[in-house]
C-alpha cells in the first residue's frame, strides 16, 4: 500500500483514487496551468502514489 508522506499513513489505491477525484473536482479549470498551483501539485503527488 502506498504511504502518504504528510502523515506516514498507509492508504489503499481506492482511497488514493477517491482523494484524487476530490482534488480534481476542486480545480478552477484555468486556461493556463502553473507549477505553482497547489491543486495540481497535490493531484500529482496522489497520482504518483497510485503508480507505486
Amino acid at each position: 500500500m502506498p504511504l502518504w508522506k504528510c502523515t506516514n499513513k498507509s492508504i489503499t489505491n481506492e482511497e488514493a483514487k477517491e482523494s484524487l477525484d476530490a482534488v480534481k473536482s476542486a480545480c478552477f479549470k484555468c486556461e493556463t496551468h502553473s507549477s505553482d498551483c497547489s491543486i495540481a501539485k497535490t493531484a500529482g503527488e496522489i497520482n504518483a502514489l497510485m503508480e507505486e
